[in-house]
C-alpha cells in the first residue's frame, strides 16, 4: 500500500465525515466483540495506516491525521504509518490521549463515533476525559453516535465480506468440564447479583463457555458469536436449587446447524440458536420482557462494560427510557448519567473471566502436555540454528528471518495435537528485534546475519496454547562476537527473568506488587522495557487472556484488578530494546501452584509461586556471570537439569542433537566455565 494511495483515503474519508457533519472521527482497532485480535473485516485502522499491531487507535480531524500505539509498537508505527500521520506513545490511555490531542487543537465541532466497536467503557472514559478537560465547554462541541463506519465506504467490498468458518467441539477430554456445568455456575454468579439477563459478546468467553472452537481469528480459534443468558424463574434467589433459563446463541447462518447439532444435545430446550445479524433486535426484545414484568428494581441486567459495545448499550437505554432526539448535543452526557444511575444495570466484569482464568486439572495437564512438545520444537529450531551457524548454511546471503520463522512452524507441525501458531512468528534479527512485535514479511523480510536473534513464538494445540521467546547470538566460525552492552543487557534481562520464577508470594498478592523484580536490575543500570511482564494465556484460546497482567504501573498494558492465584497460567517476559541496534526478551510460561513451605518452625502453607511450563535451553554464551548471585546461578543450572530431563526421552534417533542438547544444558560452574562453543567475552 503505497503513501499515495493512503493519502488519498484520507483525503476521501474527510470528504465522507463532511457529508455526515462530522469534523473528528476516531478509528478503533476493535470490533464489536471489543477483541485484541479481530477478524479481518474490521482491520479498518491498518487499511488507513498501513499499520498492522494489535493495538492502536487513529483520530482523524479535517486538518490532522493522529495514530497513539502503545510501548511495543511505536517503533514499528513510526517505520509503518503514512507521514500524514502523526504518531504518538500512548501516555494516559487512548481516549484520554485523544482528548489531549483536540484540547492542543482548541477543537470545536462535531466528534463521531462507531457505536458497533466502541466499549461502553471507553464511551465512558472518553466522556469523563472530556468533562475534565473542559472541552465540552466549547460552543458547538459535541459527540455524534455514528451506526455507519466511514472507512468501511472506502474499503474494496470483499474486504468486509467476512469469511465463514466451521465451528467445532473442543471435547470434553480437552476442556474438562462440560458446557452445561460451566453454565450453572455462570448461573450462580448471575443470581449472586440479581441479575435476569447477562449478555455475552466476548469471542473468547463463548468459545469457552460452550466448549466450542472456531477459525474466524487469525490464530485464535473462535468464532463469530453473541450470547444472551436468561434466567426464566419469577425469583433468581441464589437458595433455589434448579434454575430455569434459556441461552441464546447468535452465530453466523452457516454455523446455525453445527451449533443446533451440539448444543441441543445438551441443552434440549433451553437453548436457541439465532441468526447474528438479529442481535440487536433480539436484545431490544429481551430488554423490553424484563423491563415490562419488573415492578421493583431486584431484577437485573447484565452487561459487562469492558466487553459489551455502546450499540448494546443505547438499546438498553431506548428501552428504559425512549427519546425522540438522540444526537443532539447532550445525548451522550444524558446517556451516560441515566445508566450509570440506573439499579436495572450490572456492568462489573463477565463472570467468566475468573472462571476461566483458574484452569481445571485436566486443562493444567494438557498446557504441561503441550508445552513440552513445544519445548521440543523450539529447541530442534535452536540445535538447527547451531547447526546452520557452523555450516555457514545460515548465513549464506539467501535465509531471511521469514525462513526461520517457517522453520521453526516445520518443527511444531512435527508435534503431536498441534493445530496452528497461536500469533505470527517475531522473527527479528539485529535491529528489527528492538520493533516489540515486529513481524517479518515473506517478500520483504532481512537477511540473516550473525547479530543477536530474538523469536518469539507459540502454537495452539487441542491440549493448550504456548508463548515463548529465546534471544541468542547467532554464531559463525569468524570473529563476530555479542558486544559487552548486548551481554549486560542480556543478563539484566534473565537476571529478572529468574528472580521472578524463583518468587514465593502470599495468596492475595496482585500482579502489580511483583513486577519490580523483573526490572530491578535493569532500572540498577538506568534501563527498562515499555511493555507489561506479563499476561494470561488461555486453553486452546487467545494467547492474551484476561484477567492476569504483571506490570508495575496501574493502567499499563491493562493492569490486573485481580489477585494471582493457583491455577493461573501466564508468561513472564521482560526484555530491553534498543532501537536501530538490537532487542532483547526471555519468556516462559509458567504456572502458579500452591508453595508449602517448611521454615523450620512450622509449615506455611498460604504461600504461591511459579512452576514453569516452558524448558528450552536459553544461551550460555550470553550471560555475564559475573552478574548474577549464587541463587539465581543455581537456579538456571536446575532449569536446565529440567530441560534435559524432560525432553531427553522424547528425542529419537538423534544422537548427535542429544549430544547438543545435553552441552547446553549442562550446569555452568562459576569458577571453571569452559564449554565448547565459540568463546564469549566473558569466558
Amino acid at each position: 500500500m503505497s503513501n499515495i494511495s493512503k493519502l488519498k483515503k484520507l483525503e476521501e474519508l474527510r470528504g465522507i465525515m463532511s457529508q455526515h457533519g462530522v469534523d473528528a472521527y476516531i478509528i478503533s482497532s476493535s470490533d464489536p466483540h471489543m477483541s485484541e485480535y479481530t477478524p479481518d473485516k474490521y482491520k479498518r485502522r491498518e487499511f488507513m495506516t498501513g499499520f498492522f499491531g494489535s493495538q492502536g487507535i487513529c483520530l482523524v480531524t479535517q486538518s490532522s491525521a493522529h495514530l497513539i500505539v502503545d510501548g511495543r509498537y511505536i517503533v514499528e508505527a513510526k517505520k509503518t504509518a503514512t507521514p500524514e500521520y502523526q504518531v504518538h506513545l500512548l501516555k494516559k490511555g487512548f481516549y484520554a490521549d485523544i482528548v489531549d490531542i483536540l484540547k492542543e487543537e482548541s477543537f470545536d465541532g462535531t466528534l463521531g463515533i462507531d457505536v458497533e466497536v466502541t466499549s461502553w467503557m471507553s464511551f465512558k472514559a472518553l466522556a469523563n476525559y472530556i468533562e475534565l478537560s473542559d472541552l465540552h465547554l466549547n460552543t458547538n462541541f459535541r459527540i455524534k453516535l455514528l451506526n455507519l463506519n466511514f472507512v468501511d465506504v472506502l474499503r474494496p467490498q470483499e474486504e468486509i465480506e467476512q469469511g465463514r468458518s466451521e465451528i467445532f467441539v473442543h471435547g470434553i477430554e480437552y476442556a474438562g468440564e462440560s458446557s452445561k456445568s460451566k453454565v450453572n455456575k455462570v448461573l450462580l454468579e448471575m443470581k449472586k447479583l440479581n441479575a435476569k439477563i447477562l449478555f455475552l459478546s466476548s469471542l473468547t468467553q463463548i468459545s469457552w463457555l460452550l466448549n466450542l472452537r472456531g477459525s474466524d481469528v487469525h490464530c485464535t480459534p473462535v468464532f463469530l458469536s453473541y450470547l444472551i443468558v436468561e434466567i426464566l424463574d419469577d425469583t433468581v434467589g441464589i437458595d433455589k436449587k434448579e434454575t430455569s433459563f434459556n441461552l441464546k446463541v447468535f452465530v453466523n447462518v452457516e454455523s446455525i446447524k453445527c451449533c443446533e447439532e451440539v448444543l441441543k444435545n445438551e441443552f434440549q430446550d433451553k437453548i436457541s440458536i439465532i441468526q447474528i445479524e438479529n442481535i440487536m433486535d433480539e436484545l431490544f426484545h429481551s430488554f423490553s420482557k424484563l423491563n415490562s414484568h419488573t415492578k421493583d428494581k431486584l431484577n437485573k441486567i447484565w452487561l459487562p462494560e469492558n466487553f459489551c459495545n455502546l450499540a448494546a448499550m443505547d438499546t438498553l437505554f431506548k428501552v428504559l427510557n425512549p427519546r425522540e432526539n438522540c444526537n443532539n448535543s447532550s445525548y451522550y452526557k444524558y446517556l451516560i448519567d441515566y445508566l450509570n444511575s440506573s439499579k436495572l444495570l450490572i456492568t462489573s466484569e463477565s463472570p467468566i473471566i475468573m472462571l476461566r482464568a483458574i484452569k481445571n486439572k485436566i486443562e493444567l495437564k494438557g498446557m504441561r502436555e503441550c508445552h513440552i512438545y513445544d519445548s521440543l520444537a523450539l529447541t530442534k529450531f535452536l540445535y538447527y540454528l547451531y547447526k546452520a551457524g557452523r555450516d555457514k548454511t545460515l548465513f549464506n546471503g539467501k535465509v531471511s528471518e521469514w525462513d526461520l520463522s517457517q522453520k521453526l512452524l516445520e518443527f511444531r507441525k512435527q508435534q503431536p495435537k498441534f493445530v496452528y501458531p497461536s500469533f505470527d512468528t517475531i522473527s527479528s534479527i539485529g535491529e528489527n528485534g528492538a520493533i516489540i512485535h515486529y513481524r517479518p514479511e515473506k517478500e520483504n523480510s532481512s537477511i540473516i546475519k550473525p547479530d543477536l536473534y530474538l523469536c518469539d513464538s507459540g502454537g495452539q494445540y487441542h491440549t493448550g496454547t504456548t508463548d515463548v521467546t529465546r534471544t541468542l547470538f547467532l554464531f559463525g566460525i569468524g570473529e563476530e562476537r555479542p558486544t559487552i552492552e548486548q551481554i549486560e543487557s542480556f543478563t539484566r534481562v534473565l537476571i529478572g527473568f529468574i528472580r521472578l520464577h524463583k518468587l514465593v508470594f502470599p495468596i492475595g498478592t496482585n500482579a502489580t506488587a511483583i513486577d519490580v523484580l523483573a526490572r530491578a536490575s535493569l532500572w540498577e543500570a538506568g534501563l527498562d522495557y515499555l511493555h507489561g511482564t506479563g499476561h494470561g494465556v488461555g486453553s486452546f484460546l487467545s494467547v492474551h487472556e484476561e484477567p492476569w497482567s504483571i506490570c508495575y504501573k496501574v493502567g499499563r498494558d491493562g493492569a490486573s484488578k485481580q489477585n494471582l492465584a493457583a491455577g493461573a497460567v501466564v508468561s513472564i517476559e521482560p526484555g530491553y530494546y534498543e532501537e536501530g541496534k538490537y532487542g532483547i526478551r526471555i519468556e516462559n510460561l509458567a504456572e502458579i501452584i500452591e508453595a508449602d513451605i517448611d521454615n523450620g518452625y512450622k509449615k506455611m502453607n498460604k504461600f504461591l509461586k511459579f512452576s514453569p511450563l516452558t524448558y528450552a535451553p536459553i544461551q550460555k554464551e550470553m550471560i555475564d556471570i559475573s552478574i548474577l548471585s549464587d541463587d539465581e546461578l543455581d537456579w538456571l543450572n536446575w532449569y536446565h537439569s529440567k530441560t534435559l530431563e524432560n525432553l531427553e526421552p522424547l528425542v529419537d534417533d538423534d544422537p548427535e542433537f542429544l549430544k547438543w542438547l545435553v552441552q547446553v544444558c549442562s550446569p555452568i560452574n562459576r569458577y571453571i566455565s569452559k564449554i565448547d562453543f565459540p568463546k564469549t567475552l566473558y569466558q
